[in-house]
């Protein structure tokens, strides 16, 4: 083994040593700009070859070169003309740097990875660098857009480690579809998925990459921006650019956090009255004990707990990142390490995640170049379960009355203690220690590409890439469970197996033909497959002791099922963009679909897009002036996009008939009913806007004006009369309309050769999703994932009311607005639906500000978001079991009349108890919980310090910085709730969702962070 180390080793010490004899002459400098500003982060090389440096704080730089004649360096900065210098005999460059006129020809990256000069674009790009993304210190690469893209809205998911973040773009097209992005890595569509969080918190797919690889993304707003990627993108794309070495330039970066986390509150609980459940039989009594908290008031002295707050702990999380990057004119590689350790909020739940990545790319030959990317992710989550699930940790502290001591949970025997007769939950501190929930899941992004230049102005380029994932889910329940048909414990979990892999080649033709006159052609095809295998097992009783394996089940208890799914997108696609004077452009996209999920006669799609873009500062004559108006664009943008459906949405599922008499034979469900007849759903999208740039360039205005109508939705699991024989139906039907406006406004308030140094952004978006028509006599849809609390309501789509609604109990009134009293003395309650609910804001609107004063830096986030109701199901649960401060509000005698009329119009009589009110009618009527959920947040606040560079040159260090940051310091709202940024079922119900609703989730985090990051 030693002889086989001696060749590389050796080999590796004479390129070094070679290295070394060859770097023999030492030069130094300065660069500036026009004004004699120091320049920091300004690229500089030798050209043609791998020599490089940046230039520090101070827009200085050293660097060794040969020591040959000839020797040119290069200096190159965004926003910079680029400048080659002559060394000759000279041992120190002072370079000053000219602005690029051309600067106000902001590339973006668009469809395919292709950039473009924004002012070509027809249609609302918003492009976030790297520094802004990572901002806040957002684990979640989604999280991290918050606030910062007009137009968009982020809904996390609470505070467990590992839940996922909803984004939304322009509102939602889909009644019960996937309302979110497509996200494109680096021209490869990736998996954003999210498992159902009806049970625990699941994590949204595009988690897994890590911020500190990605240089850049843009937000493709609408089916305009996205009309070449198809179906998958009918709601906009994030296109995400990851980091790649640079030419001239090896550096070595590391990025490290330490973050302390703490829940953001808990809610409010009375401690007056301790267990008990009120009777009336033979007169008013309590009975004792009971895992409600309707008993007389607390003697004095008697210890009482706060379970909920008490449950909740202070977390800790790491974040570690290394980078290396390299590259010459010919070649580039950059490689990555990441790994975050966080423990959560509520003991053992945790998430962890590392990564590795790799970008290459090489040039063959003059025209040819190959490149290739692998970014392998392992993820572990440790959960607990939430909401209304089995086992919820929330439910089960809501049982223990305060004045039980709910950490006191094992008998003398190491048994599960019972606080009363027959409990059948389980305490929560035992759940934790004894019913873990695990998820893992390996995943492997990868892509080669190829791209050839020929004919002078033609170009050919083809990627393939592969998304392929395989995850595995086990939920336990221990022995000595006291759930019913648990107590010998159980298991459920499944293993998922996930690959999804796509095909993209571009022929492109880019040429002046005069003067004036541009052309830009491009036709391609894409290919998409998708495969999904996932077992799934489950079974009751383990047969011997501390062995969590569903091989430890009888095989009488086990339930084993497996579902395989397969997909299949092909199109083709052609975009033409004509130019004239560079000022003027009208662009044309058309776009052919086939999809394997269609019925074949209806497979075949096809839907169009235009444009135009014209500069009028470039057009107009002395439009334009130095201390007033630098730049005006003017673009609109029409777009047609089409959806299909989902996988196995044709067919009527079949199953095995229960009658023993048959039990071999095959019947249909009657719940899974397939329709061969649907057709695509379209979206037709118009959009208008301007970006307009005054006093140089120091304050700009971007605006958007949009309007949407998505038709002929594919609308999916839809409760239909008995009288059509099944439960549910797939059907083409409805239509929804979007409306809004985008604003960017940015401002820079000092010039350039100021010191002190403030940059303000305002992020602006206002948006309104209507359901404007329903099929046959539906008023409303709703996914039944996100029923709450007792089923007292669930997120719908409301007819003539907003995407985002709301459906829930009422209590039935007459005409004078009088309650409907019931025989037992309780307002009778009916379903409706609440079509002035939205559980959208009305608008939103971020405000980022960056001041800087020669080495210091302070940023910080405020996320103002306003108009959205919210459902405040957790209060609903803490009223029925008696917890909630408003069920104080009881009377003396312990009962009650509640004033209304019977159906006869006879006053009401009947007399009920305290616990009777609030369990059977308060806490059921879902009025009482629509709250006003607007609020304003301090999202974060950053204070970060540059080390000085003559302290770093010593350390032979390009730059390093400290850093602390403070998360979610303070809100103001009126939502009586812990938290209005509500989303507790999180990313995983699509459609409607179960934004703003509030249901027994862990709640988000408070937390503080200190950094480090440097490079050499």
């Amino acid at each position: 083994m030693k002889r086989q180390c001696k060749k590389p080793v050796l080999f590796l010490f004479l390129l070094f040593s070679i290295q070394i004899w060859a770097q023999d002459k030492e030069i130094s400098g300065t660069v500036v700009d026009e004004d004699q500003i120091p320049l920091p982060g300004v690229n500089v090389r030798v050209k043609n070859s791998n020599i490089g440096t940046v230039t520090d704080f101070d827009g200085n730089f050293s660097l060794s070169i040969p020591d040959t004649d000839g020797v040119v360096i290069v200096f190159s900065s965004i926003g910079f003309t680029t400048k080659e210098v002559t060394v000759g005999n000279r041992t120190s460059l002072n370079i000053s740097m000219e602005v690029d006129t051309e600067s106000l020809n902001e590339v973006v990256v668009t469809a395919f990875g292709i950039e473009r000069n924004q002012k070509s674009l027809s249609y609302g790009v918003q492009e976030i660098e790297s520094e802004e993304l990572t901002e806040g210190n957002r684990t979640n690469l989604v999280s991290g857009l918050q606030g910062k893209v007009s137009g968009v809205t982020i809904g996390n998911s609470g505070g467990a480690p590992g839940t996922s973040s909803t984004i939304l773009i322009r509102g939602g097209t889909s009644i019960t579809g996937d309302n979110q992005p497509l996200f494109v890595v680096d021209g490869i569509p990736i998996d954003n998925s999210t498992e159902s969080s009806v049970q625990v918190a699941s994590i949204n797919r595009a988690a897994d990459l890590n911020p500190e690889d990605i240089e850049s993304i843009s937000v493709l707003k609408g089916p305009a921006a996205a009309a070449l990627y198809g179906i998958r993108a009918a709601e906009g794309a994030v296109i995400i650019t990851t980091k790649k070495g640079k030419a001239g330039v090896s550096q070595v970066t590391y990025s490290g956090t330490y973050s302390i986390d703490e829940v953001l509150g808990t809610p409010d609980v009375q401690q007056t009255y301790g267990e008990g459940q009120q009777n009336l039989g033979g007169g008013f009594s309590y009975t004792e004990p009971s895992l409600f908290s309707w008993g007389p008031e607390v003697a004095a002295g008697t210890p009482t707990f706060n379970h909920i707050r008490d449950f909740f702990t202070t977390a800790h999380t790491q974040n570690h990142n290394v980078s290396y990057s390299t590259g010459t004119e010919k070649s580039s590689i950059y490689l990555s390490v990441g790994d975050v350790s966080q423990e959560g909020v509520i003991r053992t739940t945790s998430y962890d995640k590392t990564s590795f990545r790799i970008n290459t790319s090489s040039k063959m030959g003059k025209n040819l170049t190959i490149g290739g990317s692998a970014n392998y992710i392992v993820t572990k989550i440790g959960s607990t379960r939430q909401g209304n699930a089995s086992g919820s940790s929330f439910t089960s502290l809501l049982s223990y009355p305060i004045d039980q001591n709910i950490q006191d949970y094992y008998t003398e025997d190491r048994e599960q203690r019972m606080f009363f007769p027959d409990q059948e939950f389980d305490n929560p501190y035992w759940s934790l220690e004894n019913s873990p929930n695990n998820n893992k899941v390996n995943r492997l992004i990868g892509q080669l590409n190829l791209n050839y230049n020929f004919l002078e102005d033609f170009n050919l380029s083809y990627k393939i890439g592969t998304d392929y994932f395989r995850e595995f889910d086990k939920r336990i329940t221990g022995e000595g469970s006291l759930i019913p048909t648990r107590q010998n414990g159980a298991i459920s979990q499944y293993e998922k197996e996930s690959r999804r892999t796509t095909s993209n080649l571009i022929l492109r033709y880019n040429k002046d033909l005069t003067e004036d006159f541009n052309v830009d052609v491009m036709a391609g095809n894409m290919v998409e497959d998708w495969k999904f295998q996932t077992t799934y097992s489950s079974g009751n009783g383990f047969q011997a002791p501390g062995i969590y394996s569903i091989g430890n089940i009888s095989q009488e208890n086990q339930l084993i099922s497996e579902v395989i799914s397969r997909r299949r997108a092909v199109g083709v696609f052609g975009e033409l963009k004509l130019g004239w004077q560079d000022a003027l452009f009208l662009n044309f996209t058309a776009r052919n679909d086939w999809s394997s999920t269609l019925p074949e006669g209806e497979r075949s799609f096809f839907y169009p897009s235009i444009g135009s873009s014209a500069i009028l500062t470039d057009l107009i004559d002395n439009l334009s002036s130095d201390n007033g108006l630098s730049y005006l664009q003017l673009r609109a943008t029409w777009a047609k996009v089409g959806k299909d459906a989902g996988i196995g949405k044709l067919q009527t599922l079949l199953s095995t008939n229960i009658n023993p008499l048959a039990s071999s034979a095959y019947t249909y469900n009657g719940v899974d009913v397939g329709n061969p007849q649907l057709v695509p759903e379209f979206t037709n999208s118009y959009e208008i806007g301007f970006d307009s740039r005054f006093f140089q360039n120091r304050l700009r205005l971007d605006m958007n004006f949009y309007y949407s109508k998505s038709e002929n939705q594919i609308l999916e699991d839809i409760r239909v009369p008995p009288s059509a024989g099944t439960f549910y139906a797939t059907l083409n039907g409805g239509s929804i309309e979007n409306k809004g406006i985008e604003a960017l406004l940015t401002a820079r308030l000092f010039p350039r050769e100021s010191d002190f140094q403030w940059d303000m952004t305002y992020n602006l978006g206002i948006n309104q999703s209507d359901v404007i028509e329903l099929p046959g006599q539906l008023d409303e849809v709703y996914l039944s994932d996100s029923w709450t609390f007792q089923n007292t309501a669930a997120g719908a789509a409301i007819l003539g009311g907003s995407l985002f609604g709301l459906r829930g109990y009422q209590p039935q009134r007459t005409d004078s607005g009088e309650l409907i009293i019931g025989p037992g003395g309780i307002p009778l309650l009916e379903t409706v639906v609440f079509d002035d609910v939205n559980r959208l804001p009305n608008w939103t609107l971020g405000i980022t500000n960056t001041l800087s004063y020669k080495n210091f830096n302070l940023s910080f986030l405020l996320d103002l978001v306003q108009g959205q109701e919210a459902y405040n199901a957790t209060k609903s649960a803490l009223s029925y079991y008696g917890l909630a401060e408003e069920t104080l509000d009881r009377t003396a005698n312990g009962t009650r009349v509640i004033e209304g009329v019977y159906a006869n119009g006879q006053p009401n009589t009947t007399v009920i108890t305290n616990q009777q009110y609030f369990q059977e009618y308060y806490s059921q009527n879902a009025e009482n919980f629509i709250e006003d959920a607007s609020y304003a947040r301090l999202r974060y606040v950053t204070l970060a310090y540059d080390l000085p560079g003559d302290f770093l040159e010593k350390l032979n260090i390009v730059s390093a910085q400290l850093s602390v940051t403070g998360r979610n310091l303070f809100t103001i709202t009126d939502y009586s709730g812990v938290d209005p940024e509500v989303n507790t079922f999180g990313a995983g119900i699509a459609g409607a969702g179960s934004l703003s609703i509030d249901n027994l989730g862990t709640p988000n985090t408070r937390g503080f962070d200190v950094g480090l990051r440097f490079k050499f």
